[in-house]
């Protein structure tokens, strides 16, 4: 996912609907593919404001001026497909294998996710899930509802976790952390840890090297175990077919937990300090 659209859906769920700032995210996304081609005149008329107001809402949402915007919005308009490493995505490999051959992988999958996970590790992060002062988790595009998922869960044992769609917070966020603070990261290719993605060119990261937290990165690419960056690495293993790891981050959730709540108690009668 392209860090424009990203941008202007985290502006759409931060802003209020009734704001000017909500109004033009809304409009830039439903003209997304006419951008490349629209001055800041022509977007200022388009959602009926002045340039003056358009420039601030490109650099409120991170750009340094309508130009870096505008950029973007040609990187945008190139063809994205969702497809990584050779690997077909759920729905393309359903429209040409069919449901119930997919139904194979997945369920093989997930059976790898619930059976082949190392218990000692599941029991490590259930107690640092527990015992750290603050918690957080982050991923870009498909894997951030991840993140949100695990917000959610957590809340059920009285732990709040925070996280965002907003990749300029994300950042923040880890930098600043300090030795009380645990972070997942979601990511498949584990390049979340390495390199931005989303922008022009996969810049090099490095904010991860300057975060004090203990760092979690839940993928598939055995290299991220030895980095250095990366405290506990949680490798899982999938068929090489299909990416079907969005679903995949769900079921270690909830495998996670379950070894938390053996250790803790459920929701309902949780031993807490």
């Amino acid at each position: 996912m392209y860090i424009l659209y990203n941008r202007l859906i985290t502006a759409l769920n931060e802003k209020k609907p009734d704001s000017t700032e909500f109004y033009i995210a809304k409009m830039m996304i439903w003209n997304l593919w006419e951008l490349p081609r629209m001055s800041i005149s022509d977007v200022a008329k388009m959602c009926a404001v002045s340039k003056s107001t358009i420039s601030k809402f490109v650099r409120d949402i991170g750009f340094e001026d309508y130009l870096d915007f505008k950029l973007e919005a040609v990187r945008q308009g190139k063809k994205e497909i969702y497809n990584s490493n050779g690997k077909c995505n759920i729905t393309d490999y359903i429209r040409g294998h069919g449901i119930w051959e997919y139904e194979k992988i997945l369920s093989e999958d997930i059976r790898s996710v619930l059976f082949g996970m190392e218990e000692d590790q599941l029991k490590r992060l259930a107690v640092d899930l527990h015992e750290y002062k603050h918690l957080a988790a982050f991923g870009i595009s498909y894997s951030e509802s991840a993140a949100i998922n695990l917000q959610h869960k957590m809340h059920y044992y009285h732990k709040f976790l925070y996280t965002t769609m907003n990749d300029r917070q994300q950042e923040n966020y880890i930098e600043s952390a300090d030795e009380e603070t645990l972070i997942f990261i979601f990511s498949n290719s584990g390049k979340y840890i390495t390199e931005y993605q989303n922008r022009e060119g996969r810049p090099p990261k490095y904010s991860f090297d300057k975060t004090k937290a203990k760092i979690v990165l839940v993928t598939s690419n055995e290299q991220m175990l030895v980095d250095k960056r990366v405290d506990e690495c949680v490798l899982f293993r999938y068929a090489d077919c299909v990416q079907n790891h969005p679903i995949l981050y769900q079921v270690f959730i909830e495998r996670l937990l379950y070894s938390y709540e053996e250790l803790y108690g459920t929701s309902e009668g949780m031993n807490t300090k």
